[in-house]
């Protein structure tokens, strides 16, 4: 509705004043009970020469003569260098029956069948529990890889999992001091997580041990076949435990393709995806060889940007030979154009990757392994915490994503408990599940992505007014309304079931 009321005020005054370079901003009153839209003329003021106040009664006058003016708008009010925009009670149903009766609305679909699109979410780091963070990246990438499948898009979703780097060496040392198999079968992320904080606790102590856990990191990285079995251990189980939580809030990545895949290491694949044909340190060398990379006196390798880039310099490859999380993202750019071509790679990662991205995607075009025919767009999302602040990994304090749901499925029955005592057993069960689930989702998905977000319980499970609670609630008050009037709505050119 905005967009349209946007694009019809837009047509109109470029008409009218021959102004082509006109922001149509629609601003949204601060309570519900005021305006719809606001328009401010302030920027049209100086092309026109007038006060704000006079552009808006004459664009007011425009709109009231116009034959052509969206039967939507109800009302027009001038407030000082405001028009304010009052819409009729039926107009966003008016508007959204209009828009799912259009027999072209999925008229694009076959031009897309063939193009790929390859989604990059999810960042589970083998080890560490899911925690709240984790209803971010893989929420808006599901959301994403849904849309372009129903656009008709090859969408691959890939949760490019975190099973690689030096924090191996640090569970590897752990395990092999304080482990436990049956846990490890048992759930291993939780298990795995126990012995990260004991380890890094030990690690305050005793800075020694960093010296044990680059020397395990460093076996496993030569292949070592010991280092390679436990290694094989920690991942395949902590996919399958990262995979039931996130199957809760409808998550689920085709692929799990790791970090260590592009190690070229001789590890098992989890799944069945295309073989390896340029490991990391293939990648390594093919950058020095154009002179992208250069090789230092201490033996690392690193790339320094042109200085009108204003980029920092990064590191590829440490002196030892083992390489970081931007060798491994190279080559995973690298694997997936020759593998499957994508029109569109779309990372959702949260905002402190900003800089590593952009010096990996500049990496990536200056060794042309991408063009201008593909696009690569860092999707990042601001923070969500809880109001009692930040979280620490490292020292076991974090919100578990698992905790969180299993919260908020209590929550909903409580409120359903509250306002209906009649329902109970399975069909409690059944309704919490429902509510829960899509206040949880909708709640963080109406945000701004790029914004952090503090989660309200509150605010989440709401069953007043723009919460995924109340928008449940009217679906249900319509339905009974459409049933009790007998009437026969067609919905027959949408299929929900992509």
């Amino acid at each position: 509705m905005k967009q349209y009321i946007s694009d019809y005020i837009w047509e109109l005054l470029s008409k009218e004043y021959n102004i082509l370079d006109i922001n149509i901003n629609l601003e949204t009153p601060p309570k519900k009970n005021m305006w719809d839209f606001a328009f401010g003329c302030f920027l049209l003021a100086k092309d026109l020469k007038k006060s704000p106040q006079n552009i808006a009664e004459d664009i007011k006058n425009l709109i009231e003569n116009d034959a052509n003016k969206p039967s939507q708008i109800e009302k027009l009010e001038v407030a000082g260098p405001y028009l304010n925009i009052f819409l009729g009670s039926g107009s966003f149903a008016e508007s959204f029956w209009n828009y799912i009766q259009q027999e072209n609305l999925y008229k694009n679909i076959a031009g897309n069948k063939g193009e790929t699109i390859y989604i990059d979410y999810i960042g589970a780091n083998v080890g560490k529990p899911l925690h709240i963070w984790h209803m971010c990246t893989p929420s808006q990438g599901q959301v994403f890889a849904n849309l372009f499948n129903k656009l008709g898009y090859n969408t691959i979703s890939d949760s490019h999992i975190g099973d690689w780097g030096i924090i191996f060496g640090k569970l590897i040392v752990a395990y092999e001091e304080y482990g436990d198999a049956d846990k490890l079968h048992e759930n291993a992320v939780e298990h795995l997580f126990e012995l990260y904080v004991k380890i890094s606790s030990d690690t305050e102590k005793d800075d020694s041990l960093e010296g044990e856990f680059r020397s395990a990191f460093k076996k496993l990285s030569e292949g070592d076949s010991e280092m390679k079995d436990i290694w094989a251990q920690f991942t395949r189980y902590s996919i399958e435990v990262m995979n039931i939580q996130l199957s809760r809030i409808f998550v689920k990545p085709d692929y799990n393709i790791g970090e260590s895949f592009y190690e070229w290491l001789g590890l098992a694949k989890m799944e069945d995806y295309p073989d390896l044909k340029y490991s990391m340190k293939d990648i390594v060398q093919e950058l020095i060889q154009k002179n992208i990379a250069t090789q230092n006196e201490d033996g690392s390798v690193g790339v320094v940007f042109p200085d009108e880039m204003k980029i920092p310099s990064c590191i590829l490859a440490k002196r030892d030979g083992t390489h970081g999380y931007l060798a491994s993202d190279l080559a995973s750019i690298r694997y997936r154009m020759q593998n499957w071509s994508p029109r569109k790679i779309l990372y959702f990662v949260d905002a402190r990757q900003q800089l590593h991205l952009r010096q990996t995607f500049e990496i990536a075009k200056m060794a042309w392994w991408y063009n201008d025919n593909t696009e690569i767009t860092h999707a990042y999302n601001g923070f969500i915490s809880l109001k009692d602040g930040a979280m620490s990994t490292r020292k076991g304090k974090i919100i578990k994503l698992e905790a969180l749901l299993d919260e908020a499925e209590k929550r909903a029955s409580d409120i359903i408990q509250e306002k209906r005592d009649d329902i109970s057993g399975e069909e409690l069960q059944k309704l919490s599940k429902i509510i829960w689930i899509w206040a949880i989702k909708y709640g963080y998905l109406k945000k701004s992505r790029e914004t952090d977000v503090i989660f309200d319980w509150d605010e989440f499970m709401s069953f007043e007014w723009n919460s995924g609670p109340y928008i449940q609630y009217a679906y249900v008050r319509a339905q009974k309304i459409l049933k009790k009037s007998a009437t026969n709505l067609s919905f027959d050119i949408l299929d929900y079931n992509t």
